[in-house]
């Protein structure tokens, strides 16, 4: 509370109007701060009138997120927008846009680009997190903006009529589609909706990409396992049909076959990409006794389930690489904190981005795209985790190529 002490010796109702004078001008200097309610209609209502949304509003969970508030945050502001005919609730079909608060065509025309991918950006990995600021950034720069789609219910078998419904709800310049099977990108592909892929697109496809080229990637670990004289070699993934996964098993068997030494053997084992697959798979490996006896040698893909698997060979007594050697197909940050420093491939995250950024500005602006299949042979990282069979650790374990 404020007290105010109005000056002696006047009278008391001007005293009364004095104080009043007083307070309402201190009032006036304090910072009014608008409801977050209010910021979001502002928000929608702006963003109807720019025509990032032309006939319905996205759905209350996608556009929450987009938003990044509480649904019932939205759904106050929502209502507030109903109330001034702005949106028309039109269950079950969703809220329908009335009317706008600008003229038709008027304005800056406002640019944005969609990001669709199965998981929301937090449970992806770091580096996939990486490169989508150092693409929203990128963007930034022009005056684009980039909003972020994600649901596995997308990506699912008979998911048009959902794929249809978002794309209509939300008109972008641009989508980018990462960690998406081949069936979306077709569905994308023969709808005409112009879009970029991050990774790699399987046969029949004919959208621009960017990805680590993962069949040279493999094709290239192989080489240096079997060149050390391991032959029992096997590489550990994830049972997908993703085009870089498909490319990456492929690669590999090349490896392995090209190899001088022809008694050496490769292996490509799949688990669902979980845990306790992949725990179950490593049992299987290293217990099925000496008709299978356990591989020198292991190639792994994704960094998490790399240290998995090393912790799991502790478990059973084993050094690496002195018992057994392991090289990890992707890079995270945390590998760096592991001892043996693993041998692995890495990559530079803002490269990736850049490359990818000049597909989007080439197909927002309808230009010939020349080259639509970029490659990135990722760098290859020496480790101390990778020696001949019943080999000793490197000499300075810390020191990576």
């Amino acid at each position: 509370m404020i007290a105010v002490s109005p000056p002696p010796g006047l009278p008391s109702r001007r005293r009364d109007r004095r104080k009043i004078e007083l307070v309402e001008n201190l009032m006036d200097l304090i910072p009014q701060r608008n409801s977050l309610v209010s910021q979001v209609v502002e928000t929608i209502q702006s963003g109807i009138d720019k025509n990032v949304w032309r006939e319905w509003l996205p759905s209350e969970r996608a556009l929450a997120e987009s938003l990044h508030v509480s649904r019932n945050t939205l759904r106050a502001a929502i209502a507030q927008l109903e109330r001034t005919g702005v949106v028309r609730a039109e269950h079950p079909l969703g809220t329908r846009i009335v009317t706008k608060r600008g003229k038709p065509g008027s304005g800056k025309k406002h640019h944005v680009v969609a990001l669709l991918m199965p998981e929301p950006i937090t449970a992806l990995r770091p580096k996939i997190a990486l490169i989508v600021d150092e693409l929203r950034g990128h963007l930034a720069e022009l005056g684009f903006r980039l909003h972020l789609f994600h649901g596995e219910h997308y990506f699912a078998a008979g998911a048009s009529r959902r794929l249809q419904r978002l794309v209509a709800d939300n008109p972008h310049d641009c989508w980018i589609l990462t960690l998406v099977p081949d069936r979306v990108k077709l569905w994308f592909q023969e709808q005409g909706i112009p879009c970029v892929v991050s990774g790699t697109c399987g046969p029949g496809l004919k959208l621009p990409f960017v990805d680590l080229d993962y069949h040279a990637l493999c094709r290239h670990a192989a080489g240096q396992m079997t060149s050390l004289g391991h032959k029992r070699i096997v590489f550990l993934t994830e049972k997908s049909t993703k085009a870089g996964d498909v490319a990456s098993e492929r690669g590999f068997v090349e490896g392995i076959e090209s190899a001088s030494d022809g008694d050496a053997k490769g292996f490509v084992v799949h688990h669902q990409n979980t845990n306790h697959s992949v725990l179950k798979t490593l049992d299987r490996l290293f217990h099925d006794g000496p008709a299978n006896p356990p591989p020198t040698a292991m190639f792994v893909a994704n960094p998490h389930f790399y240290l998995l698997v090393l912790t799991y060979l502790h478990g059973l007594g084993l050094r690496v690489p002195a018992d057994i050697s392991l090289v990890c197909r992707d890079d995270d940050s945390f590998l760096n904190y592991i001892h043996p420093v693993p041998t692995r491939y890495s990559f530079d995250e803002a490269s990736f981005a850049r490359r990818l950024f000049k597909l989007i500005m080439q197909t927002v602006e309808g230009s010939h795209i020349v080259k639509k299949d970029i490659r990135i042979m990722p760098d290859y990282r020496k480790g101390a985790t990778l020696a001949a069979p019943g080999g000793e650790p490197a000499q300075n374990p810390s020191a990576i190529e």
